[in-house]
């Protein structure tokens, strides 16, 4: 897991220096080695050195970027490295062939490398390194952009492409890896994370629709757009080609997930075959995301998620006969909460023979961190739960362990959330079927489907139901547009949530917090594709079942978590005492005097509503009293 960055110079314009500032920016994504590739306008490829590690020995002839001066290049190449897999300087990037034709520069895990190497062995291959990179590298050699079919993880890399003399760039079947662009008149750059473009002297600006769309509904991370005015992200399945004479550019689409919408009832369902072909998926991805040549945790939650990861991970280390005991981290409340939920994940770690971690933040701890907390992001996010999280991450780093296992994408695939029950409801009276338990879900479903339905009246719908939306001048309504959509399917829900909704959030946040202390996520629900197409091929009405929702996980899980477990109907998610948190921020935040003249916000309403807040708490949005204090710390940081 690392940090990669670059530039193409069409004119004069991008510089080393400015790759070197980059670097410093990025290191917490990789501090245990750097490097530098940059190209001549003669295509002469030269690899360069800072002061920040000793002059690479195993490097034929490198030469310090200070030595550079300000001579034009056509293309630079940075890479930080987060030593995962063969952590000595075989795995130095960037990474050349034997004849120095394809360079690569790489972020990410390709779980299927073995495999893949033996098949490119038997192509005529020779092999360096034990690193899944330089397999990487020789699968593109080989099959070029026909490459990303066969590859398994998680990635966002970019080659130089000398024969074609090209940058070929690609992110992962699910977004998982970050990889944003610029693109102008004077040449294209890139990163790992929004905040380095600064380093390559882009102004930040704000994007009127993506902004608009976080105020109003907290939603950001839908298409291609962010937050910052003409910095793009390589969406999911995603790759994207600049040539380098004629300066063409272009994205493709190379992966789509298919799914089934067809409405196969449950009595019709072959249950039993389904779970057993799933809970071998889930022992194959678990067994081929524990390779790591350094210590390797689980983050627990207490939910059935993590709980079946923890569960995969010690049934793999029985197998494998790994005596190494595996460490399990938490972000926990206050003892008494009714959202604690750290008894569930005790309970799980003990069953696996896990030591068990607990992260307990307080409001202090939380304004200590805000700022630092936006920053890390580069965007802000809908919702508190992140400084949880990023807390975990922090004392994952502090015990010492680089990679952990994480839950995100489960709830996405086996349809976990309230939300996939009303659009099961739905579904089933459109088929003259009243699923079971389906009335408890009725009538939080038809608001749904009349705010939906009415999706045009955004304003008008929360501006009647939730007063203090005056707070958002009415522009922003005419801006973002309407909030999401309602699903009369359930797989049709489960695929936008995973490609385009909520799914694409949740990876973004795992990345920043885990990278931020230097620590790589896995995330198998979202990354493994055998898994995820498997459940995208089976029929909606399958995966609610007797009221209770992601069924067949449960079913499949049933060997490797305790019942109790399983059985739980009342999980409340990635929780924080939202209310005290926010109680705090606001009482130690002024705010920015720019927003008495803000384009989106009524300031007076907002100190209206904000009194109220602190008086009576549960009588207002106090998402969105968040939300306008993390978009206007994120403009005092990333704006003004």
């Amino acid at each position: 897991m690392c940090g990669i960055a670059g530039f193409v110079n069409f004119s004069p314009h991008f510089e080393p220096r400015q790759l070197l500032a980059v670097s410093k920016t990025l290191r917490h994504r990789g501090p245990d080695d750097e490097g530098f590739l940059f190209l001549r306008n003669s295509n002469e490829s030269i690899e360069v050195f800072s002061d920040e590690f000793a002059k690479p020995d195993f490097l034929a002839n490198p030469i310090s970027i200070y030595s550079l001066g300000n001579e034009p290049f056509k293309l630079g190449f940075l890479h930080r490295r987060l030593s995962i897999i063969a952590p000595d300087s075989q795995g130095h990037q960037p990474m050349p062939d034997e004849e120095r034709k394809f360079w690569l520069i790489f972020n990410g895990e390709i779980y299927n490398y073995l495999a893949l190497k033996k098949e490119l062995k038997q192509l005529g291959c020779v092999f360096k390194t034990r690193t899944d990179t330089e397999v990487l590298l020789m699968a593109y050699k080989i099959w070029g952009e026909n490459c990303l079919a066969k590859l398994d993880g998680m990635w966002a890399f970019a080659i130089f492409d000398l024969e074609k003399n090209i940058i070929f760039a690609a992110s992962d079947r699910s977004g998982i890896k970050p990889f944003y662009f610029h693109k102008d008149k004077n040449g294209f750059c890139f990163a790992s994370e929004i905040k380095a473009f600064k380093d390559f002297g882009i102004q930040f600006e704000e994007n009127p629709q993506t902004v608009s769309r976080y105020l109003a509904f907290g939603q950001a991370d839908e298409n291609e757009q962010t937050m910052f005015q003409n910095i793009f992200r390589l969406q999911a399945g995603q790759f994207l080609k600049l040539d380098l004479k004629t300066e063409a550019f272009k994205i493709e689409t190379y992966h789509q997930w298919e799914w089934n919408s067809t409405y196969d009832f449950q009595p019709h369902f072959k249950e039993n075959e389904c779970i057993q072909n799933i809970r071998t998926a889930l022992l194959e991805m678990i067994r081929l995301r524990l390779q790591a040549d350094v210590p390797l945790g689980i983050c627990v939650s207490g939910g059935i998620d993590s709980s079946t990861i923890a569960g995969l991970t010690a049934a793999t280390d029985r197998i494998s006969k790994n005596k190494g005991i595996r460490k399990a981290f938490m972000a926990v409340l206050p003892s008494g909460s009714a959202q604690d939920e750290s008894t569930w994940a005790r309970m799980m770690a003990k069953k696996c023979g896990f030591e068990f971690f607990a992260s307990e933040a307080n409001a202090n701890d939380f304004l200590q961190s805000f700022r630092e907390l936006i920053y890390t992001q580069d965007e802000p996010s809908p919702g508190l739960n992140v400084f949880s999280q990023y807390e975990v991450f922090r004392n994952v780093a502090r015990q010492g362990v680089r990679v952990t296992l994480d839950g995100q994408g489960a709830d996405e695939i086996f349809a976990g959330y309230p939300r996939h029950q009303e659009s099961n409801l739905f579904e089933g009276l459109l088929h003259g079927i009243f699923p079971e338990d389906a009335t408890n879900y009725l009538k939080e479903g038809g608001i749904n489907f009349m705010r939906h339905h009415f999706k045009n009246r955004s304003a008008q719908f929360l501006q009647k139901f939730k007063p203090e939306y005056s707070i958002l001048n009415s522009n922003i309504f005419e801006t973002s547009g309407g909030k999401g959509n309602f699903y009369t399917a359930v797989n049709q829900g489960l695929i936008n949530e995973f490609s385009s909704s909520s799914l694409p959030f949740l990876l973004k946040a795992a990345d920043r917090n885990s990278m931020r202390w230097s620590v790589e996520s896995r995330m198998p629900f979202a990354d493994y594709s055998p898994l995820i197409q498997m459940l995208f091929d089976i029929p909606g009405s399958a995966k609610i079942q007797k009221g209770y929702t992601k069924y067949l996980l449960r079913r499949a899980a049933e060997p490797f978590v305790p019942q109790a477990i399983l059985n739980r109907r009342d999980k409340v998610g990635f929780a924080a005492p939202n209310v005290e948190w926010l109680s705090a921020l606001v009482k130690s935040r002024a705010m920015n005097p720019s927003f008495k003249e803000s384009e989106y916000i009524d300031f007076k309403k907002f100190e209206t509503y904000k009194n109220l807040f602190l008086s009576s708490p549960q009588s207002i949005d106090f998402q969105l009293i968040w939300r306008i204090l993390a978009y206007s710390e994120w403009k005092d940081i990333f704006i003004h």
